[in-house]
C-alpha cells in the first residue's frame, strides 16, 4: 500500500472507532449525557454507574469489543493484511474511541476496543492481561490501578518472550496502544487519591 492509502485507512479506522455507543445508549435509555455522570468516561463501567442497569453496561461492552473485533477479523481472516496495516488499523480505531470527533474528543479509555481486536489477532494477549489484572485487583482492590499495571506489563511480557512465543511485529503493534490506554487511565489518579482521602477521613 502507498502512504496515501495508509492515510485513508487511518481516517476510516478513526471514524469507525468514533462511534459513541455508550453516549448514544445512555441518551436513548436514560436521557443522560454520560460525560456528565460518574467519572465522565464514555465506556461500559461508567455506563453502569450512570444507568444502574447491567444490561446497558453489557451492551456497551459488547459494542465496544465489536468496534475492535470486526475490522480486525475482516482484515486478518478475509483480506490477510500485513502487520503495518494492522498497527494502523488498531491505532486508528483506538484513537477514534478515545478521542471521538462527535463528542468533542472526549471518549473512553480504549480497553474494550483493543481487547476486541486482540481477541482476533492474538487472543493470548487478552488472557495475559486478564490474569495480570485479576492478580493485582485482588491485591490492590482498585480496578483502575490494576488496569494500569496489567497494561504496563503486557508489552514487557511480550518483549521478554520474543522469539519464544511472540514476534517483534506483535510488540510494535501493542506498544503504542498500551501507552495510550495507560495514559487515559493515568488521568483518573487524582480522583482516586481524592476518593482515598475521603475514605480515610470517614474511617472506611
Amino acid at each position: 500500500m502507498t502512504i496515501p492509502e495508509y492515510g485513508i485507512l487511518l481516517i476510516v479506522a478513526y471514524l469507525f472507532g468514533s462511534f459513541p455507543s455508550a453516549f448514544i445508549l445512555l441518551k436513548i435509555t436514560q436521557k443522560k449525557d454520560i460525560r456528565s455522570e460518574g467519572s465522565g468516561n464514555v465506556g461500559a463501567m461508567n455506563a453502569l454507574r450512570a444507568s444502574k442497569k447491567k444490561w446497558i453496561a453489557l451492551l456497551v461492552l459488547i459494542l465496544d469489543l465489536l468496534k475492535g473485533a470486526l475490522p480486525a477479523y475482516y482484515f486478518t481472516r478475509i483480506v490477510a493484511a500485513d502487520e503495518l496495516f494492522l498497527l494502523i488499523l488498531v491505532s486508528g480505531v483506538l484513537f477514534g474511541h478515545v478521542f471521538p470527533v462527535w463528542l468533542k474528543f472526549r471518549g473512553g479509555r480504549g480497553l474494550a476496543v483493543v481487547a476486541g481486536a486482540l481477541l482476533v489477532i492474538e487472543p493470548v494477549l487478552v488472557l495475559i492481561w486478564l490474569v495480570s489484572w485479576a492478580i493485582f485487583f485482588v491485591i490492590i482492590r482498585r480496578h483502575i490501578i490494576a488496569s494500569m499495571i496489567a497494561t504496563a506489563l503486557l508489552p514487557l511480557i511480550v518483549y521478554f518472550t520474543l522469539d519464544i512465543y511472540f514476534t517483534k511485529d506483535i510488540l510494535l503493534m501493542i506498544l503504542p496502544v498500551c501507552l495510550i490506554i495507560f495514559q487515559r487511565h493515568l488521568e483518573r489518579i487524582p480522583d482516586i487519591i481524592k476518593e482515598t482521602k475521603i475514605s480515610i477521613e470517614n474511617g472506611v
